[in-house]
């Protein structure tokens, strides 16, 4: 990168994040041990040659076609090449690969008649005229006779395993309309595998912040014929366009705890481009408002500093909650009879031997969240000091349940700004939280003998298989007494 360019990206990322948020930034980005270690170990994550070998000769019950459609627009030889040979190395053969070209001239027409017309697998048809992205990317699925579609750009690469894992994943779940996978980014010039991108299982809520679901996506053609086509409206962030759309139709939506896909960075990519960034981001935007209007939710949709997210305020009426604080309360039978006689619909529970009370507009705030649909439990960060005590309650890497982000600095806003956004979690510590009280009774209230993590845990899991789902609002920060 020239002086020039190494200038204009500073004042861009100084006009996103501040010069304090900068700082931040560099510093999260410098200590974020996921990202170091995946970089010198990527391959590690690759799946191996016996492996590969395995799933070659894997017969499922179920096998079937699915099609990888792809809009092509003056696409470098290099990049398409590395596209289908990656396709042609699949573990699982039973695909196609369907070709949308808009490009002005014939060069892609005539690289791919010279280098790959003997596979009937790959289908291609020159457009007319270049439609844009979402157009292109109708045309490529008009072509597709799969019973499955997954999006590919045309500057990106499948791992070998994509569809096999896919395939199994149908097989393991055959209810399933929407499935994605993790994924990283690859340099366009040094093929360095960086920024992996392992992600949460389906997330109603991080949605509404950001499109974490991206890559690699298919979905079921008679679910896509459903919602419609791309809506070239929202090019730039028509793949988070059509997600929001799928989410209206279906909850049948799996995550592959795999990087399956590989996307590239280079400068007119959005992996890799500011510019780029910004009109995505703005796209993003409108296809967030227009899905809040659809679904009638209460809610603005404002621009997040950073541009690496969005700001959804909820604007709903909320019924004072009843305060309960649980150090004037011994035992079970006396904290749910407290909750039954109550004629309030809302609980604050709150312990003020270990935390220090919310203010009130933070509690009104927090009220928000519990009145959306399906949530029966809310709860916040806490911090001790500088650090953080815990941003929700997870799955951690030793695959232990346990505090989320425990001992990021505060001002960290952690993995793939996890530790800041709302967002649906596990458990949440119930030192302070709201609570609807139908989900409070249905689930039979918490267990005051056990200790507070895994108190946490038993009623949430109590919570989850009563229907409700458990919210933590990470804008809010409670703090530990000590």
């Amino acid at each position: 990168m020239g002086l020039t360019k190494k200038a204009a990206y500073a004042v861009g990322m100084i006009r996103k994040h501040g010069l304090r948020g900068l700082a931040i930034k560099v510093m999260e980005t410098k200590y974020e041990p996921i990202d170091h270690e995946y970089t010198k170990n990527w391959q590690n994550y690759m799946v191996t040659k016996e492996e590969w070998k395995v799933q070659r000769n894997t017969l499922f019950e179920h096998m079937p076609l699915v099609s990888v459609v792809v809009p092509l627009y003056e696409t470098p030889e290099c990049f398409l090449r590395e596209l289908i040979e990656g396709m042609l190395g699949q573990s699982y053969e039973n695909w196609e690969l369907c070709l949308a070209d808009g490009s002005p001239t014939d060069k892609i027409e005539r690289f791919l008649a010279e280098n790959y017309k003997e596979d009937a697998r790959i289908r291609y048809r020159r457009l007319l005229e270049n439609g844009g992205i979402s157009e292109n990317t109708n045309e490529a699925v008009a072509m597709a006779m799969g019973e499955y579609i997954g999006l590919l750009d045309h500057d990106d690469v499948l791992a070998a395993n994509a569809l096999y894992e896919v395939v199994r994943m149908l097989n393991a779940h055959p209810d399933a309309q929407v499935i994605y996978s993790d994924e990283d980014k690859i340099d366009a010039e040094s093929g360095i595998h960086s920024r992996p991108h392992f992600k949460t299982d389906y997330n109603p809520e991080l949605l509404m912040h950001y499109n974490y679901i991206c890559h690699f996506l298919v979905v079921k053609k008679t679910m896509l014929e459903k919602v419609g086509d791309f809506n070239p409206c929202y090019d730039g962030a028509q793949d988070y366009e059509l997600v929001l759309r799928l989410t209206e139709q279906t909850d049948a939506i799996y995550h592959i705890r795999k990087i399956l896909y590989h996307w590239r960075i280079h400068s007119g990519s959005t992996a890799g481009s500011s510019l780029s960034k910004d009109y995505a981001y703005d796209a993003g935007k409108r296809a967030l408002e227009a899905y809040v209007q659809r679904r009638k939710i209460p809610a603005e949709i404002k621009e997040a500093q950073g541009h690496n997210s969005y700001e959804v305020i909820y604007e709903q009426e909320v019924p004072e909650p009843e305060l309960i604080n649980l150090a004037e309360i011994k035992e079970k039978d006396a904290l749910n009879e407290l909750v039954e006689n109550s004629t309030r619909e809302y609980l604050f529970i709150y312990d003020s031997r270990r935390t220090r009370l919310l203010g009130e507009r933070e509690r009104k705030e927090l009220a928000q969240y519990a009145c959306l649909n399906k949530v029966g439990l809310t709860g916040v960060r806490f911090k001790k000091h500088r650090k953080l005590v815990s941003a929700g309650i997870g799955v951690l890497p030793d695959g232990k349940m346990g505090y989320l982000f425990e001992k990021l600095p505060v001002c960290f806003k952690g993995y793939f700004n996890r530790a800041v956004l709302p967002q649906n979690v596990s458990a949440v510590p119930l030192e302070q939280c709201i609570i609807k009280k139908e989900a409070y009774l249905k689930a039979g209230g918490i267990a005051l003998d056990k200790e507070p993590l895994e108190r946490a845990i038993d009623f949430a899991g109590r919570l989850q298989k009563a229907g409700y789902q458990i919210m933590l609002d990470a804008k809010l920060t409670a703090v530990y007494k000590g």
